[in-house]
This record gives C-alpha cells, structure tokens and sequence, in this order.
C-alpha cells in the first residue's frame, strides 16, 4: 500500500508539474502572439507613413518639374519672339532699301 502511495503521490506531482508547464506555456505564447501581431501593426502603420511621404515626394518633384517645364517653354517662346521681331524688322528695313534703289 505505501508503494502505492508513493507513486500516485509522484504521478500527482508530474501531473501537477505538466499543468503548470502547459499553463506558463499558454500564457507566453499568447502574449509573444500578442506582441506579434502589435509589431506588425506597427510595421503596417510605419509602412504607410513612408509610403505616403514617397507619394508626396513624387508629387512635389513631379510638381516642380513641371513648373520649370512651363518656365522654360515661356522663356523660349519670349526668346523666340524677340529674335523673330529683330528679323522681320531686319528684313523691313533691307527690303525698305532695296525698294528705294529700284
């Protein structure tokens, strides 16, 4: 009867032992679980942020380029005009001679 005893006391104490085991275990995959998935919101979140300053980059530099664009096309069709203007007087005033040594 003490042999009996002795091993459902030590078969008690192991299944005690394994529930402790099992319940420390739960609860620590459950909070690295919880950890995880803050993490990874956190990444999502971080993710978006960076995106957005990207898109906003883009958009600044697709902005300026384009005003620069519009700057230099206004600046060329200025030039163009001014020199176009010198020519046809130029051509004017050569034709004007002309016509008065005819």
């Amino acid at each position: 009867m003490e042999t009996l005893s002795f091993v459902l006391g030590i078969a008690s104490v192991v299944v005690i032992a394994n529930v402790i085991v099992t319940v420390v275990s739960i609860v620590k995959v459950i909070k690295v679980t919880k950890e995880f998935n803050d993490y990874c919101n956190n990444m999502s979140h971080e993710l978006d942020i960076r995106t957005k300053d990207i898109h906003d980059t883009i958009n600044r530099n697709n902005d300026e380029l384009h005003r620069r664009i519009d700057n230099l096309e206004r600046e060329i069709f200025s030039q163009l005009d001014s020199r176009l203007d010198k020519l046809e007087k130029k051509l004017n005033g050569s034709l004007g001679t002309k016509q008065l040594i005819n």
